[in-house]
């Protein structure tokens, strides 16, 4: 299977910015809630284009050029916590504490707090600041990436999900 990251609250949806449409099965009819209203989905690309995406917004802003990993479904805002996990091994660190790797820190390991998102992405910057020069380009640049999501995740989802 795998680990795959996703913020704990969608910030466009919480800034009322998020373009919703609504869920369809394969023969295009609505699926609907218990309540029969249709069920709503987030159309991220309409969301991005349209400016409303915090996501998309932040990253232009960051000056990253690479490294960047989504999630399984392919939406920016997720990220494939499995491959974070896998640079921290790679870059000489994984420690299977709850805060310090891409899974969560709450009681059955789904949520990640921001407090831990911060402290992981700490330990990131401590790494890059190492310079170690046997850290090739794709796992500094993911590095990178990384700790600049996990802030961006504190700072504008509360946090992370964690899916696996």
């Amino acid at each position: 299977m795998g680990l795959d990251n996703f913020p704990q609250k969608y910030p466009c949806k919480t800034q009322g910015t998020a373009v919703l449409v609504t869920r369809r099965d394969e023969d295009g009819k609505a699926y609907t809630e218990e309540d029969g209203s249709e069920v709503k989905m987030i159309d991220c690309k309409a969301t991005q284009a349209c400016g409303g995406c915090p996501y998309k917004n932040e990253f232009d802003k960051s000056g990253l050029n690479g490294g960047a990993v989504y999630g399984m479904f392919g939406t920016d805002c997720w990220y494939r916590g499995k491959y974070g996990n896998a640079l921290l091994d790679e870059a000489g660190f994984y420690d299977d504490s709850d805060s310090l790797n891409f899974y969560g820190d709450n009681e059955d390991g789904t949520e990640k707090s921001p407090e831990s998102c911060v402290t992981l992405a700490d330990v990131i910057g401590d790494i890059l600041d190492e310079n170690d020069p046997a850290l090739d380009k794709e796992v500094r640049d993911g590095l990178k990436y990384a700790e600049w999501y996990l802030r961006w995740a504190a700072e504008y989802c509360e946090g992370l999900g964690a899916w696996y």
